[in-house]
């Protein structure tokens, strides 16, 4: 068997302060010694299928209207680049990660509040809505409409809009948190005008501004305790949730909006997805708790069905927050998403994750002197690409979202931004975080309409898990892999129903502590007798091309 030797041209995509200066021009990317495992057989087969993957996503919440309103083009456009460009740099890295959906978060006004008390600051967001209620001013949101314009140049025309609060103007108290965590934080006859509000904006920006609005997800979190102004957040019950989406679908439908579909659920945990969260069960009234929300929205028997909305489809979002300690966890919990959202017909959309401030050790794959909490690092990188194959195997999720773009000194954000004398509104530096590439393993070359495949031999998140997917024209296979092991594992790697003999060309990208979505320039020659090394604390794309 052939084992190979990777080398990298050095580029903006590898680390240099490691590199001794001999080697300055060229990087081994890996030097071949004595395998640490024994050679594992991995098995694609494109006669398996499973689901079709819609989109990858992530955020502008909140940093992103400050950025794009107020940092130089340099910095702003960088950003833009390393979320959207599905193109090659010089070096023949990917310049960006193609995210193929960018979530825009509707603000429920509190920027723009005299008397707003959300802090840290940069939580606070606009609205389109005038102070007075009286009439639009599509002039403000200046920095999320920049973020929008540039992902549809960069072609990911592809937004879903996202509310926190509803509006200041419609609340019981005249705030974007509330006062409650009990009930939605919305006057009984502002629904409708809520509704209507949302319509309005997506059809702005679907007719002046050319760009597809494919979702409005008017809820978010409903099982949270938004009592406490550190951002806006609104809780809210069953019934309520019901009043909103049904009144969303009238507003759709008069305004001819049928291309724009609701998104139900974006549950806090995936947990509430099929039972009732603990904290949950204590707040609300039997019966009318936001818990199993998919039989609670999808079972013809609920009192709060709304699958039979025009524009709702089969889809149920939740956030993959609190079940990723453990890898069993990570299973077991999917399993059940997966094995509820069958029963009731329907689609799971991962629509939110990041590894949230203040988690620490004991967590699998994670070392024990974790101390620094550095989530900008490899450790949360891994997390994230154990956690996405789980949401794609385990629980079949068509499409998968990260939490924010950006953020200021956010290392759990996918760019970190450092404003001069910690201000917004002055500019600044800006840095990737390792999630950024991690994410982008998956993101950047799995296109919407790829469909996940057949692969076995390595389904340990322990050690090395993988998944594959294959282009609706099956030209192309991409395979990643998720090495949270610290030993170098050897791969075979055979592609069934006679695709072995068709691969034209082979490539490989590499993320890990010293290299970002770096192409390691493999021979393109395909073989099924050939070792791949798949590096230690590393996540592998491999690319076979038809």
């Amino acid at each position: 068997m052939k084992k190979l030797h990777f080398y990298k041209l050095m580029s903006k995509h590898v680390s240099v302060n490691w590199i001794p200066s001999a080697f300055f021009f060229f990087m081994l990317f890996y030097i071949a010694s004595p395998a640490f495992s024994q050679i594992r057989e991995i098995r694609i087969d494109p006669s398996k299928t499973y689901q079709t993957i819609e989109n990858f996503t992530a955020s502008d919440a909140w940093s992103g209207n400050f950025v794009g309103k107020y940092w130089d083009e340099k910095q702003k456009g960088q950003i833009a680049e390393w979320l959207f460009s599905q193109q090659y740099d010089a070096s023949g890295n990917p310049a960006g990660i193609g995210l193929s959906m960018w979530r825009v978060n509707l603000g429920a006004g509190t920027l723009e509040q005299d008397s707003a008390d959300i802090m840290p600051f940069q939580r606070r967001a606009e609205s389109f809505l005038t102070k007075d209620g009286k009439s639009y001013d599509w002039e403000k949101c200046t920095g999320q409409q920049y973020f929008m314009q540039k992902a549809a140049e960069y072609g990911c025309n592809n937004f879903l809009l996202f509310s926190n609060s509803p509006l200041v103007q419609y609340t019981k108290n005249g705030k974007g948190w509330s006062s409650s965590d009990k009930e939605a934080n919305i006057k009984p006859d502002c629904y409708s005008k809520y509704a209507g509000y949302m319509a309005d904006v997506a059809r702005y920006f679907s007719e002046k501004k050319g760009l597809h609005i494919a979702y409005i997800s008017p809820i978010n979190e409903p099982q949270v305790e938004w009592d406490t102004p550190r951002q806006e957040g609104s809780s809210w019950r069953s019934s309520e949730m019901k009043k909103m989406f049904v009144e969303l679908d009238k507003a759709l439908t008069s305004n001819n909006l049928d291309n724009v579909k609701i998104l139900p659920g974006e549950s806090s945990s995936l947990q509430a997805l099929y039972e009732t969260p603990a904290s949950v069960k204590e707040r609300y009234p039997e019966g009318d708790a936001p818990d199993k929300q998919i039989s609670t929205f999808f079972d013809p028997g609920s009192p709060n069905y709304v699958g039979n909305l025009k524009n709702v489809p089969p889809i149920i979002a939740g956030h993959s927050y609190g079940s990723h300690k453990t890898n069993k966890e990570i299973k077991e919990t999917r399993e059940k998403v997966k094995s509820e959202a069958e029963k009731y017909g329907v689609s799971f959309h991962q629509s939110e994750w990041c590894l949230l401030p203040g988690l620490k050790p004991p967590m699998d794959g994670f070392t024990p002197d974790w101390e620094a909490v550095n989530y900008a690092g490899m450790q949360p990188a891994l997390l994230l690409g154990r956690l996405m194959y789980g949401d794609f195997v385990y629980a079949g999720a068509k499409a998968w979202g990260y939490w924010k773009g950006m953020e200021i000194n956010g290392n759990h954000a996918l760019v970190s931004l450092y404003p001069t004398d910690g201000d917004l509104l002055k500019g600044g530096l800006i840095r990737t975080n390792k999630m950024l590439w991690a994410l982008g393993n998956y993101s950047f070359f799995i296109r919407p309409g790829y469909t996940r495949i057949g692969l076995w031999g390595a389904d340990n998140p322990d050690t090395l898990a993988a998944s594959a997917y294959m282009a609706p024209d099956k030209s192309r296979i991409v395979a990643v892999y998720v090495n949270s092991s610290f030993e170098t594992i050897p791969v075979s790697i055979s592609i069934l129903q006679g695709y072995d003999k068709k691969v034209e060309k082979v490539s490989v990208f590499r993320t890990d502590d010293r290299t970002d979505l770096a192409n390691m320039y493999v021979p393109e020659k395909f073989s099924s007798d050939t070792e791949y090394e798949i590096p230690p604390r590393s996540l592998v794309t491999m690319v076979f091309d038809f």
